[in-house]
């Protein structure tokens, strides 16, 4: 991490700036309990929350040190001691594999927050935009330190494997990545198959070559399928852009075929043990689901 001083000279966080929070710290003690039941009510939102907030004691100690940190954001002492404490606290956030992303989408909060407080109580005036520079620059400052942690961790990680473990871990990821990009145009490819057979089935309906019933769950299945192959295109493009694996959305195209089959063979009564045998496995595919979902 670079020295303390050299953070703030680089977020141009001068002496000007600490005496606009000692102007706002009596002024956003008043707010501490509101901005610590919001601020839960905006994390709780997050898919993994209770992940990491596993119980009451947990919870409690969380909402101490958040106490703690937003009194030290208004004390007006930022030396090396409040800068070592924001480290630990983003170190604490690595080593419960906490995603960046949460922290971001945290201080986004917490910005506005601020915001909307010190518009309540300076209305629209030149001491207010004075104020929300100085919060602002405190909260990037805050949020830097925070993933230093993370992008510290990354390059660790890199710094000690041996050459030959680079140019593997190189390899590999370039690897991945064309693999990435070769399963999405394998998804487009699947996508204008599944629409010609939609297109087929439209065919053989408006031609009467299968009957009518047939012929309209054989279109919707198909467009079932189309559907599900879109999610699944919509996941592995949130994937390249650094999200994680949807292994749902695998689940989600295989229960659509699946789906599929039972709408056409729903109408054979000669094959019931067929029509069972799919539907044990959709409701097998289904639990599977439902347990990815309620992990999430």
């Amino acid at each position: 991490m670079e020295s303390f001083e050299q953070i703030k000279r680089d977020f141009d966080f001068t002496e000007k700036d600490v005496q606009n929070i000692l102007i706002l710290k009596p002024v956003m003690e008043k707010y501490k309990d509101e901005f610590i039941d919001r601020f839960y009510k905006f994390i709780s939102r997050f898919p993994e929350t209770f992940k990491y907030l596993k119980s009451e004691e947990i919870i409690n100690r969380h909402q101490e040190k958040l106490r703690e940190w937003y009194d030290d954001l208004f004390s007006g002492k930022y030396d090396y001691k409040y800068f070592q404490k924001l480290y630990r606290i983003g170190e604490k956030h690595v080593d419960i594999g906490l995603p960046t992303h949460y922290v971001n989408a945290s201080f986004n909060f917490i910005r506005r927050f601020f915001i909307e407080k010190i518009n309540q109580e300076f209305g629209l005036s030149e001491k207010r935009n004075q104020l929300v520079a100085s919060i602002g620059k405190l909260l990037d400052i805050n949020l830097d330190v925070l993933t230093a942690a993370y992008r510290e961790q990354e390059l660790s990680r890199y710094q000690v494997m041996s050459k030959f473990e680079k140019v593997l871990y190189s390899t590999a990821k370039k690897f991945s990545d064309m693999l990435d990009f070769a399963l999405v145009g394998a998804l487009i490819l699947v996508s204008l198959f599944v629409v010609g057979l939609f297109l087929f089935d439209i065919y053989q309906l408006l031609f009467g070559i299968v009957p009518i019933d047939k012929g309209i769950l054989m279109a919707l299945g198909t467009l079932l399928v189309l559907w599900a192959v879109s999610e699944l295109m919509q996941e592995e493009i949130k994937h390249l852009r650094g999200g994680g694996f949807a292994i749902g959305a695998f689940i989600g195209v295989a229960l659509a075929a699946l789906i599929r089959k039972i709408l056409i063979v729903s109408l054979s009564a000669e094959k019931s043990l067929q029509l069972l045998s799919y539907g044990a496995i959709v409701l097998s595919l289904g639990i599977v689901y439902w347990l990815l979902s309620k992990k999430k």
